[in-house]
């Protein structure tokens, strides 16, 4: 086994849990292998995914948005084009309405579906590759931890 299927195998179950589209029934890191980010945004409702604590605290939905420019952000990388990341832009979602919500929640599944299609059709990852790799990874599986504390407050707020 090559360093990169060392690396791509436990990848791609770890990033496909944080997605929440393993096939595992049992998670590694989350309650099961569909808890992940779109299953999770697929329960909520656009008011729920725009509602915050505080004005200044990202909602929900900024946090998906944020997710997809992230993959965005990792596919153009990949795919060797220069890019100039704007970070502050990448939270501009805050609240959503139904049709946004439902579109959001289309742009990242096709992002993800997208990244993850490329990425097995390579022979082998670069190191550089896997370094990126890994950053989205945590980086994304982060949000998804961020996202799951606010359904704490979400599910609160909804029943006062």
């Amino acid at each position: 086994m090559s360093a990169s299927a060392a690396f791509t195998q436990p990848f791609f179950v770890f990033l496909a849990e944080t997605f929440g589209v393993s096939e595992q029934q049992e998670g590694f890191f989350l309650d099961s292998g569909q808890s992940g980010l779109l299953g999770t945004m697929a329960a909520l409702s656009p008011e729920q995914a725009s509602a915050a604590q505080s004005p200044n605290e990202a909602t929900i939905a900024g946090h998906c948005g944020h997710i997809l420019f992230l993959l965005e952000f990792f596919a153009s990388h990949e795919r060797g084009e220069p890019i100039t990341p704007d970070w502050p832009s990448s939270w501009n979602t805050r609240v959503v309405d139904a049709a946004q919500w439902q579109a959001l929640q289309g742009q990242v599944r096709t992002s993800y579906t997208t990244l993850v299609e490329r990425l097995h059709a390579r022979p082998s990852l670069p190191d550089e590759a896997i370094g990126a790799a890994m950053l989205l990874l945590t980086h994304c599986a982060y949000h998804v931890g961020e996202i799951r504390q606010r359904l704490l407050w979400v599910g609160a707020a909804a029943q006062e």
